[in-house]
């Protein structure tokens, strides 16, 4: 296990915040063009078997000691193909109909995401394809997961053995499970549920933005109010400080709430370091909503995060 970072550690910039960043947006890689050219080619009913086709750890329901079984063996790290039994066995969506895949663009490079509406759909696509089919439990508050170096045998047999899959998992559910009178503008659930997607989709393209452009994607506080800015800015056309306080369960002085989700990400950090990091992410939250406010920093997706990746969690943010 890791050792447990100090305050200082945890605000540490990020490993490629000073590196001049390539010309945007990004040529397409070749992954990027396999999972266009699978998209385009795949009919919405064969979805799910097509899927479990390219990925096998969706043939494995998941189990305690699943990924050191025969099965998981021969399917997922072989690459043979399924026989009868192996479909027999293999887990079944429980809402086929909720279940569609597209390709989100991004400047960094386009990403493939699978949207689940059911919540059990949801568990069992994070189980197999994150966490290698063991039943680890999910935090009711988690709806997106991302994804990266999963084993895609599309991906390795057409375009090069060492090519790995990434791709997010959205949950189709109110963002960090806040109700829609919570949230300034929304009419009704509906509308909430549809502003939760573009604001979760944009949140964890930033996370991958920055381990493409930033050198890493980092479990911290000061990642979370990155990828919220922009998440709330591309789906509510503001930030705000209040809000993003009460998505992690924050107090207004920075006490943790019973479920909070902020406690996710200090799981890294000395505990007796937890509450100087929870007010020092209200502080900096504060002073964002402030600058994009003035116009002191930019509201484009990828400048502001430019702007921001040079920052810190631990100082004041600066505007241009």
């Amino acid at each position: 296990m890791d050792p447990l970072l100090s305050f200082e550690q945890y605000c540490r910039p990020f490993e490629g915040a000073g590196k001049p960043w390539p010309p945007l947006p990004l040529p397409p890689s070749n992954t990027e063009r396999w999972w266009r050219g699978w998209a385009a080619t795949t009919a919405a009913a064969d979805l799910w078997p097509q899927l479990q086709r390219q990925l096998p750890q969706l043939l494995v329901a998941p189990a305690t000691g699943a990924r050191s079984s025969e099965t998981y063996q021969r399917l997922v790290l072989s690459g043979q193909e399924a026989n009868s039994n192996d479909h027999k066995q293999a887990p079944q969506l429980q809402d086929p109909a909720g279940f569609r895949l597209s390709i989100a663009e991004q400047a960094s490079g386009a990403v493939p995401v699978l949207d689940v509406r059911n919540r059990s759909d949801f568990e069992l696509l994070v189980r197999c394809l994150a966490h290698r089919c063991e039943p680890v439990d999910l935090q009711p508050s988690v709806h997106a997961q991302a994804i990266a170096g999963l084993i895609n045998w599309g991906l390795i047999r057409e375009v090069d053995r060492s090519a790995r899959a990434q791709l997010l998992i959205l949950h189709q559910a109110p963002y960090s499970s806040l109700p829609a009178a919570l949230v300034p503008g929304q009419r009704d659930e509906q509308q909430w549920l549809q502003s939760s997607h573009r604001w979760r989709l944009e949140h964890e393209l930033t996370h991958i933005a920055c381990t493409r452009l930033l050198g890493e994607m980092r479990i911290n506080l000061y990642d979370e109010l990155l990828a919220d800015a922009a998440g709330m800015l591309a789906s509510l056309g503001r930030f705000e400080a209040d809000l993003f306080r009460l998505g992690l369960g924050l107090s207004p002085t920075g006490e943790l709430q019973p479920g909070g989700r902020a406690k996710a990400y200090v799981g890294r950090l000395e505990p007796e370091a937890h509450g100087q990091a929870y007010r020092a992410v209200l502080q900096r939250a504060a002073e964002l909503e402030q600058l994009l406010t003035t116009g002191q920093l930019s509201q484009e997706p990828m400048q502001l995060l430019q702007q921001l990746g040079q920052q810190r969690l631990d100082q004041p943010l600066q505007g241009r």
